[in-house]
């Protein structure tokens, strides 16, 4: 008997070590998933999301227009917009100016309809707004460019305003977190405005304000690209915001003419700062009508709270400020070229990529090869008449970064919805982005070596001299632009380390 029950009093006690482990990894798993519903809960009800909406979509829709009467968006609305969520151009001429005596080459003085940066009063950190454009193409809405604070953005409204004594109707605003931030205190965000069935009229103007009786601080017009352009046809360039007082004549006008050789139309600039010389030939190209330039005064310190004068909100706002009145919009910087290298244009290289998948393209990719500054120049363009980097920098990295990294882009605007630097984050459902084959084409990107030093020059090498291709035009076309308009801008004042050449 004593045996007996040793035994039993072991297989007890073996259970209740077995019942007492159980119990504790119930609890432990318990403790795990309670912990994890606690971060769950914080995430949906305490703080702001920024990749969609900013606050309760439910809540924001029971907010109320300037007649007290709740509006309500029909519940087809308010889903359609659940899923964006989840998610005079330009024409204007806008004239630059320059006082000699105040030496203010940089600023930007035109129509009072001219988009440009506006505060909104009221929220507690800086909120900015830019531009607004009606977007229909999933659910009616107006979309405005803004800047905000990277997590936490307030919340805000949007008055519209109509034409023909209709009253002003306010909805709720919805914060988009444009994709692009560099984790930086600011970001571009979209502030996306619902427009309900109900309306029979659209807004010409819209107000983006803090609460519905709060003072109205800016005033943007809505631009509808759809109705005022009759199709959309042929090329414009988009470039980020010029900076730094930007002055490289030459470099300027064999970027515009150069593109203007391979087929673009239209150039969309914005003006951070920039000199005298290149804004005295931006008001050649602007009276011509192939350039509008945009004042980009952003109250924000570039690279400590925004990322580059905000560029992510300028390439957006090129996006739609092009869309419906360009077929293809090219997205690249001062120093670098998309050059085709199997047709004579981007005209003729398009045509042909359009018609291998014409209904599911939104963008083309173009891989990045740099022609690093520190090489040599070539031999061939000692006996040119003038200094024109494409034509001297003729040796290229032997090796392309992959798509997405560098490589920048060739969109068709009706097709995307927010674009990036170097690729695009959203399409319409069913676009989809084609990675152009090197042969076809590819990003010429001259620039000193991306990591300081000279590294950069020891890596394998070729010779690339296909914008030889066009040399003769090129040379000729900025040769024209500085004879004719030397008399006007008083190039001599440029620096005596560009050697500029305007002799017949």
């Amino acid at each position: 008997m004593p045996i007996r029950r040793r035994i039993q009093s072991g297989k007890m006690a073996g259970i209740n070590r077995i019942n007492d482990r159980r119990n504790k990894s119930f609890y432990f798993v318990l403790m795990f998933m309670l912990f994890f519903l606690s971060i769950l809960f914080t995430e949906i009800f305490f703080v702001e999301e920024n990749a969609s909406m900013e606050f309760s979509f439910f809540e924001r829709l029971r907010w109320k227009k300037d007649t007290n009467k709740e509006i309500v968006l029909p519940p087809h609305v308010a889903r359609e917009l659940a899923q964006v969520i989840t998610e005079e151009d330009l024409d204007i001429i806008v004239n630059l100016y320059y006082d000699s005596q105040q030496d203010e080459d940089d600023e930007l003085l035109g129509s009072k309809n001219a988009d440009h940066w506006q505060s909104v009063r009221g929220t507690k950190d800086k909120f900015f707004v830019f531009s607004a454009y009606l977007d229909d193409r999933r659910v009616r809405l107006v979309r405005v460019i803004a800047a905000a604070r990277t997590r936490n953005a307030n919340k805000v409204m949007c008055k519209f305003w109509f034409a023909g004594g209709y009253p002003p109707v306010t909805v709720p605003a919805f914060n988009k977190l444009i994709q692009e931030n560099w984790n930086l205190k600011y970001s571009a965000y979209f502030v996306l405005c619902p427009l309900s069935k109900g309306l029979s009229t659209l807004p010409e103007r819209v107000s983006i304000i803090s609460s519905e009786n709060a003072e109205i601080t800016n005033w943007l017009v809505v631009h509808n690209n759809k109705k005022d352009s009759t199709s959309s046809q042929g090329i414009a360039v988009c470039v980020k915001p010029m900076h730094y007082s930007y002055n490289k004549l030459l470099n300027f006008i064999e970027f515009i003419e150069l593109n203007r050789i391979f087929g673009a139309q239209h150039f969309v600039l914005y003006n951070n700062t920039i000199g005298h010389d290149v804004a005295c030939v931006m008001r050649q190209y602007m009276a011509n009508g192939m350039m509008t330039v945009l004042p980009w005064k952003l109250d924000l310190v570039s690279q400590k709270e925004i990322r580059t004068e905000g560029l992510f909100a300028a390439l957006n706002d090129c996006l739609y400020r092009t869309m419906y009145r360009f077929r293809f919009v090219l997205m690249i910087d001062f120093d670098e070229f998309i050059v085709p290298h199997k047709s004579e244009s981007l005209i003729e290289m398009l045509g042909f990529l359009i018609n291998k998948k014409p209904a599911k393209t939104g963008a083309y990719s173009f891989q990045n090869s740099f022609f690093y500054l520190q090489w040599p120049k070539d031999p061939k363009s000692s006996s040119l008449p003038l200094h024109l980097v494409t034509l001297e920098r003729t040796m290229r990295k032997l090796k392309f970064h992959p798509h997405k990294q560098r490589s920048k882009c060739i969109v068709l605007p009706e097709r995307v919805v927010e674009m990036g630097n170097h690729f695009v984050w959203e399409f319409l459902p069913g676009r989809a982005m084609v990675d152009i084959p090197s042969s076809i084409g590819f990003l010429h990107h001259y620039r000193i070596c991306e990591f300081g030093g000279n590294d950069c020059i020891n890596t394998t090498s070729v010779v690339d001299r296909r914008i030889y291709r066009w040399k003769d035009q090129l040379v000729q076309a900025v040769q024209t632009r500085l004879r004719n308009w030397d008399f006007v801008c008083n190039f001599s004042a440029v620096s005596s380390d560009i050697n500029i050449n305007i002799s017949h």
